[in-house]
C-alpha cells in the first residue's frame, strides 16, 4: 500500500500500526486506516497470530476529546472494520482493549 493514496474527496493520509504475537514469535497483528473522514474510520487488519489478538483504538477529536474502541481479530485472518465515531480521528492503536 502506497504512503498516499487518492479517494473521490482528495487524498487520504494512509497510517499503519502492529501489535507483537506472543505465538508464534516474531509474527504480528497490522493493521492500517486512512485519516480522510470525519464521520466514520475503516481499519483494515492482516493477524498473523495463532490466537485472537486485542487492539484499542485511540480516537481524538479536534477540541482535544478522546474516546477509544476495541478490535477484537481471530487469529490467523484479515478483513476490515468500520468504526463510526463522529468527528474524532483515529490517531493511534495500541495491545489490549
Amino acid at each position: 500500500m502506497a504512503a498516499k493514496s487518492a479517494d473521490t474527496a482528495g487524498t487520504l493520509d494512509v497510517k499503519r500500526a502492529s501489535i507483537a504475537c506472543s505465538k508464534p514469535a516474531g509474527k504480528k497483528a497490522s493493521y492500517s486506516w486512512g485519516t480522510g473522514s470525519n464521520d466514520s474510520t475503516t481499519v483494515y487488519f492482516n493477524n498473523h497470530c495463532s490466537h485472537k489478538a486485542k487492539a484499542k483504538l485511540h480516537f481524538r477529536a479536534g477540541g482535544g476529546q478522546t474516546t477509544t474502541k476495541c478490535l477484537i481479530t481471530n487469529g490467523k485472518t484479515s478483513g476490515k472494520k468500520k468504526f463510526w465515531v463522529t468527528r474524532h480521528h483515529l490517531k493511534k492503536i495500541t495491545k489490549g482493549c
